[in-house]
């Protein structure tokens, strides 16, 4: 469990035993341990439990806000480093970063479950694939479908990098090829 959690791949019986022994609510746990991953600053895969933390305190302060008089302002922090403020932009980030491991996991499990693997399994091999955790519960092998094989190496990526930087790249990317094809017009 706390491999799966911290991301670390290493595990002391092979996760397939770990489910048919534990089965489908131990499997499940697993699956929610690996899409949170580490802590904050930490090398672990997952959306962490920073960000888990800092929309959960934000749904918070929103329903207090809404709830409360309006000359009543509370400022809520969070800590991260030092204690920060919590503000919308911070919130919106810590969404958005879940949303899209929410997202790509959803799809690897679609993907695992369109070609015939269990829920369970599926969710199971989507979830260690997109945190990077190094776990397989025997879906991950070289004779799984090539689109489960694009798709996972597309998700592992995406995962370990955290989507924004990805995002960036490719926005440098497309920024620049649009100021080579006005210089080639001109």
């Amino acid at each position: 469990m706390l491999s799966a959690h911290t991301t670390t791949g290493f595990g002391t019986i092979y996760a397939r035993q770990f489910a048919l022994e534990w089965g489908d609510f131990g499997v499940f746990i697993l699956v929610i341990a690996m899409l949170i991953g580490g802590s904050a600053c930490s090398t672990a895969g997952g959306f962490k439990g920073l960000r888990v933390g800092i929309v959960f305190k934000g749904i918070i302060a929103e329903v207090r806000k809404t709830l409360s008089p309006e000359r009543k302002v509370k400022v809520y922090k969070y800590h991260y480093i030092k204690d920060q403020v919590l503000n919308d932009a911070a919130v919106k980030s810590a969404a958005f970063i879940i949303i899209c491991y929410i997202a790509l996991f959803t799809v690897g499990t679609a993907i695992g479950c369109y070609y015939g693997y269990s829920m369970p399994s599926s969710a199971f091999e989507a979830a260690s694939i997109t945190g990077n955790v190094g776990l397989s519960i025997g879906v991950t092998a070289p004779s799984m479908p090539s689109l489960m094989k694009v798709y996972y190496i597309i998700a592992m990526y995406l995962g370990r990098l955290e989507f924004l930087s990805v995002f960036a790249l490719i926005g440098f990317v497309i920024g620049g090829c649009r100021k080579l094809c006005l210089k080639c017009v001109r």
